[in-house]
């Protein structure tokens, strides 16, 4: 709601005109109204907003010339003086404000009648609505059914393709391993020669393993003699054996690697005559290796004789050293009775002692414990009289006392106390309170130096503070004068204190000379000046704060194009330790940007899409260099289709 009786001061406005650049008109001249009076408020919310065609008119007229202006286009979309766009979206909302003046004349039954044409249209146009979106949406999954036909077919294609290749490879195969196994058929007289061939070996092989085996017998008994009478001093000699044993067992390998091979023998009748020398030769090497391992058995033998010899003495030896030890054993137990014996009668006498200590001990308490009752025992101090202590006796003074009469002395005094009756508790009381009061001192002592020292140390903090935020600002205004130089190419910016003795109760002044130009305030600055201003004092904070990651919302939409360019270069080159997501309407922007975000709608819904502007004008070029002239081929109905 406006009151009209306040908008009596732009009744002058309502009556001028003015000029616009390309004559473009004025939405407050746009409306007319039935009451007059009604104008200022119009003018009130309108100003001088001007009419554009389009946003490329908005902005030339309202940010390109000397003085801006608001402009509105006919879609709806707001250019500010400022530099701010907004509007526009899917659809333009329209119907909110009629082109012409209502007649307050109009009859009911007309009311009634515009009311129900309307309600017809709006269910037919929400009828319409609907029938269009199930149609986009059987448009959408027909669309969906055909790209998935058309890849099924395509895929179905490389198959048969493949399959057609691997049938020929096959049928060509086949041919060929047909002919090699008409070719290697076996020659059946040769076969049965090498048969006959065959079982004479395998006789002469089973002759000469029952020799081998008997050899081997005797051989294992001869081992087992021997190790029972050397024992552990045979140890080269078993490792000699040990190698022939191995040897042994490598013959026995052998020989089961030709029975294998006269097994594979008879599988494969083609290779029987090469596994048949084979065989042969290894049983010349067997028969080689038992007469040398006969050999080496012999030397052993005569060596184990010798070994035997040593062992005897070396057991006549044993015997006298056991008999010396015998005679030792006996010294030694001779010496551990007697030393059993003074260890018991060291045990008693070290019990004794530690009873005795144990009775000194229960004595030392008692005396200690009654010497500290003595001590608690003390008289009261009675103001005005002197003070009573109570003797110390030695020894003999406490045998020259008298036990009966100290007692009847006690129980007097007793009597004589609770006749008078004294009030002992007054004096407590008065103990009580003045202990009390000196607690209540104390407290009070401590409580003031707590607070000087919460003083000296809130002072401290505030000239810390003071210290920190002087050296921030120093750094800071120094770094944002070299950015706005560097931003504006020859300007000047400074950051001064309004109270430099306490400057967080007044605050700053933020003053910029703009190249070419005078010192102003930024308040009176342009729009695509206090942009340059702003982003300077934002780098400067960066630079002694460094914040990793920023939002910036349009910020070049009040600057030009050099200006974008310096902006977005001076991002990219002095800001690399942080994060920037920028929104942003202007190519310079886009081209200097790591990564592009798009924001567009379908179907009432919001999508993004990315894109990695280097890449895909590499993976362009690249394609664009590669790619081989293509033909046009021609479309299924008949037409041709760009590729």
């Amino acid at each position: 709601m406006i009151a009209l009786e306040k908008m009596e001061r732009w009744i002058p406005y309502t009556q001028r005109r003015i000029e616009t650049p390309e004559n473009v008109p004025r939405l407050f001249d746009l409306v007319s109204v039935k009451d007059t009076s009604l104008l200022p408020a119009f003018y009130f919310a309108l100003r001088d907003t001007l009419v554009a065609d389009d946003l490329d008119q908005a902005t030339r007229i309202g940010l390109q010339g000397r003085t801006r202006h608001r402009v509105v286009t006919l879609q709806g979309e707001l250019v500010d003086v400022s530099g701010t766009m907004s509007g526009g979206g899917g659809r333009v909302s329209r119907g909110k404000m009629g082109q012409a003046v209502i007649d307050d004349d109009m009859s009911a039954a007309q009311m009634e009648q515009l009311t129900s044409q309307l309600t017809a249209l709006e269910n037919k146009a929400r009828d319409l609505h609907e029938r269009q979106s199930v149609l986009d949406d059987k448009i959408n999954a027909l669309r969906k059914d055909v790209t998935a036909s058309k890849h099924a077919l395509q895929k179905f294609q490389v198959e048969v393709k493949g399959l057609k290749q691997q049938h020929t490879s096959l049928t060509s195969q086949l041919a060929e391993q047909k002919e090699k196994v008409a070719k290697s058929a076996p020659d059946k007289k040769k076969l049965a020669q090498q048969e006959k061939a065959v079982a004479a070996y395998k006789k002469e092989y089973d002759q000469a393993m029952s020799s081998w085996n008997k050899v081997e017998d005797k051989v294992v008994e001869l081992h087992a003699k021997i190790m029972e009478i050397t024992g552990k001093c045979m140890g080269s000699v078993q490792q000699k054996v040990e190698s022939v044993t191995k040897q042994l067992d490598a013959t026995s390998m052998e020989i089961t690697r030709a029975q294998s091979s006269i097994k594979t023998a008879e599988r494969n009748l083609s290779k029987a005559e090469s596994k048949v020398t084979t065989i042969e030769s290894e049983l010349e090497d067997a028969k080689t290796r038992l007469e040398a391992a006969k050999l080496e058995y012999s030397e052993l033998e005569k060596v184990g004789k010798e070994l035997l010899a040593v062992g005897e003495k070396a057991a006549e030896e044993l015997k006298t050293l056991k008999q010396k030890l015998a005679e030792v054993q006996a010294g030694i137990d001779s010496g551990k009775s007697a030393e059993n014996a003074l260890s018991s009668k060291q045990i008693e006498l070290k019990n004794q002692l530690e009873q005795s200590e144990a009775a000194l001990q229960d004595r030392q308490a008692k005396v200690a414990r009654w010497t500290r009752e003595l001590k608690k025992l003390k008289c009261h101090s009675i103001d005005g009289e002197p003070e009573v202590t109570l003797p110390e006796l030695e020894d003999k003074d406490l045998e020259e006392l008298n036990g009966e009469a100290l007692t009847m002395k006690s129980t007097m005094l007793k009597e004589n106390l609770t006749a008078m009756k004294p009030n002992m508790a007054a004096i407590q009381e008065y103990r009580r309170k003045e202990e009390a009061y000196k607690q209540r001192v104390a407290e009070l002592e401590a409580v003031t130096e707590k607070r000087a020292e919460q003083r000296r140390h809130h002072d401290n903090l505030r000239k810390q503070r003071l210290n920190e935020f002087m050296r921030g600002f120093g750094i800071i205004s120094s770094k944002l004068k070299e950015t706005y130089q560097m931003l504006t190419l020859g300007g000047d910016a400074e950051l001064e204190l309004v109270d430099s003795l306490d400057p967080f109760t007044e605050g700053i002044v933020f003053s910029v000379r703009p190249p070419k130009k005078s010192w102003k305030n930024i308040s009176n600055l342009s729009g695509g000046e206090k942009t340059l201003s702003s982003l300077a004092l934002v780098f400067a904070l960066h630079y002694y704060k460094p914040t990793p990651f920023y939002v910036m919302d349009e910020i070049d939409a009040a600057l030009d194009i050099r200006n974008v360019s310096i902006v977005g270069y001076y991002i990219k080159e002095r800001t690399r330790n942080a994060q920037f997501i920028i929104i942003s309407l202007r190519n310079n922007m886009f081209e200097l940007s790591d990564r592009l975000i798009g924001i567009y709608k379908v179907h009432n819904c919001t999508n993004s899409c990315t894109v990695n502007p280097r890449r895909l004008i590499e993976a362009v070029e690249g394609a664009e260099e590669q790619a081989p002239p293509q033909e046009e081929l021609p479309h299924e109905n008949g037409v041709d289709e760009e590729h």
